[in-house]
């Protein structure tokens, strides 16, 4: 367990902050919802109009984040209310508390059922069929709840060792494994007989698909991706030293998150093309579709074992950056230490995910507004805490502590150069804003756009 100058702790290196905040953006998010948006919407005009967001917005809010978390130098709470000097500013915090609180009780579940695949690929794969396979499993009462808890139990290993020898450790693990894995999945992908009709679906932009709804729906994806309006950043930001490069920073994180997004359409769309499957089939696309690929593929069971490792490894990278969320929360606000703050967390986390595990069987008959337990906290925090969370930060920034402060925090006091700086102050003042509200109109089905 690591010695801390404070309780809360603190990187060992740049690099370290880097891996472990990009690993927070690279999870499910890239390895399924992007492959299928990018099916469902046009492929490479998807991805053109994806590269164009995230360049222009994408990195603009996540120089907004570090900023506030390094100056804050605390939880999102804390930082909220350090820097406004009040505590009504402080519930905005709490908002990114509640938003991993909630998102980490449904996704280790998810979390759970990628390691039983994982497992069940290591023993030889899935004999029965996909769909009967799948289905049978979800709606076990027991057999989830196993797999959810052993999910847990990684997440808050992790955690609990502590932010230099727990989260950058793993990180610079995982990482590096992570994109290994996705290279070897790749060349597999685009070697299959088939794959090339996907690779043109995937790279060749047809600008006759070109919507607003594929504005939107990449919009939606960048803000997805990397976890805006969701404070992981922000809390690892708080760890950072007064020295370090945020702009630069703000650079490679993006850029890392759009190569794992990129590389996993590259698995995804050309291996479906190639068994002439649905590569937008949505959810089922991870647990049902791609099992049929390994299943027809020569030494499917090896690849279907990486493949589902890989995901293991996006999926833990994120899960630690929830939980540490509300760690730092409890250490930051009630001076628990790190480790009675994991337990506590994650006991209280894994507690309130099992209606989400047990609403995909014997629980499936409650619904709210159509949707299971499950999709119901999904849709609560993904398309409305986070959307809320990431405008409240851009007005907090842009009309009430100040572009100002943000730049000369984001320069180190003037001591590195920002080029695009006022560009980005006027982004998240007036830009960003306007956007995220027309994300959240969409998602939320208020706004229809052809």
């Amino acid at each position: 367990m690591e010695t801390q100058k404070s309780s809360r702790g603190q990187w060992a290196s740049s690099i370290g902050f880097i891996l472990a905040s990009a690993g927070a953006a690279i999870g499910l998010g890239n390895v399924w919802k992007f492959p299928y948006l990018a099916a469902k919407f046009g492929g490479g005009t998807f991805l053109l109009v994806y590269l164009i967001i995230i360049v222009v917005l994408g990195m603009s809010i996540l120089v907004s984040e570090i900023v506030l978390g390094r100056s804050g130098g605390l939880n999102p709470v804390g930082t909220y209310r350090k820097l406004s000097g009040t505590k009504a500013w402080g519930y905005v915090g709490f908002v990114a508390i509640a938003v991993n609180f909630i998102v980490l009780s449904y996704y280790s579940v998810v979390g759970g059922w990628i390691v039983n695949y994982m497992v069940q690929y290591l023993l030889g794969g899935i004999k029965s069929d996909s769909v009967q396979y799948f289905v049978g499993f979800i709606s076990n009462s027991y057999m989830p709840l196993i797999w959810h808890l052993i999910f847990m139990g990684f997440t808050i290993y992790i955690v609990a060792r502590g932010v230099s020898d727990g989260i950058e450790k793993a990180s610079k693990f995982m990482m590096p494994a992570l994109f290994i894995l996705f290279v070897i999945l790749v060349i597999r992908s685009v070697t299959l007989p088939g794959a090339v009709k996907g690779l043109a679906y995937y790279l060749i932009p047809d600008f006759s698909k070109l919507t607003g709804t594929t504005f939107l729906m990449a919009m939606g994806q960048v803000f997805f991706s990397l976890n805006i309006g969701a404070g992981c950043t922000m809390t690892y930001a708080s760890y950072l030293s007064k020295d370090e490069n945020i702009p630069r920073m703000s650079f490679v994180i993006p850029v890392m998150d759009t190569l794992a997004a990129f590389m996993a359409g590259l698995i995804v769309i050309p291996s479906v093309f190639a068994f002439g499957l649905d590569p937008s089939a949505g959810p089922p696309l991870l647990f049902i579709t791609m099992p049929q690929v390994f299943g027809s593929m020569p030494v499917g069971s090896l690849f279907g074992f990486l493949f589902f490792l890989f995901m293991l490894f996006a999926a833990l990278t994120s899960s630690i950056s929830m939980l540490e969320v509300n760690v730092s929360f409890l250490v930051d606000n009630y001076k628990y230490d790190r480790m009675k703050a994991a337990l506590t967390a994650g006991i209280l986390i894994y507690l309130f995910g099992i209606p989400s595990s047990l609403s995909q069987g014997i629980f499936s008959w409650f619904k709210v507004g159509g949707l299971d337990f499950l999709n119901t906290m999904d849709f609560i925090a993904s398309y409305v805490l986070m959307p809320f969370g990431a405008f409240m930060m851009c007005v907090f920034i842009g009309w009430f502590w100040g572009v100002d402060k943000a730049l000369k925090e984001a320069t180190n006091e003037g001591r590195i150069k920002f080029a695009l700086g006022h560009v980005w102050g006027i982004l998240v003042k007036y830009v960003v804003p306007i956007i995220i509200i027309l994300v959240f109109l969409s998602s939320t089905g208020i706004l229809k756009v052809r």
